[in-house]
């Protein structure tokens, strides 16, 4: 398990342009960027990129996400693999945390204590 403030820190850190560049030939359109999708075969593009808010669109098949997900998409990653990859292409080092057997998270009912 990745905690959530990693994986948000590794988001807002990726080049989701140049990631995703590796695999689609993108040009600008404006502010986005815009190619041919990669999920499907078409003509003209309608695969965009757009780096202000961080996700893909294919208006063309409707794929959508964030920079995790084409990677997962794409190349088969999973979603752990997907984070430790644009880590360490963002300059850090994710590593993985789990909690101990039995051990009580934050978003378990029990983990605070009742009312007295």
């Amino acid at each position: 398990m990745i905690p959530d403030d990693v994986v948000d820190e590794v988001r807002s850190r990726a080049d989701i342009v140049e990631i995703i560049g590796e695999h689609v030939s993108l040009k600008r359109s404006g502010k986005d960027f815009k190619g041919r999708c990669p999920f499907h075969e078409e003509r003209t593009p309608s695969f965009y990129v757009v780096p202000s808010k961080g996700f893909y669109k294919c208006f063309g098949c409707n794929e959508s996400g964030d920079v995790f997900t084409f990677l997962m998409k794409r190349l088969g990653m999973s979603f752990v693999d997907a984070v430790k990859a644009v880590g360490e292409r963002s300059g850090m080092d994710v590593r993985e945390v789990s909690r101990q057997d039995g051990g009580l998270g934050p978003h378990d009912p029990k983990f605070y204590p009742a009312p007295t």
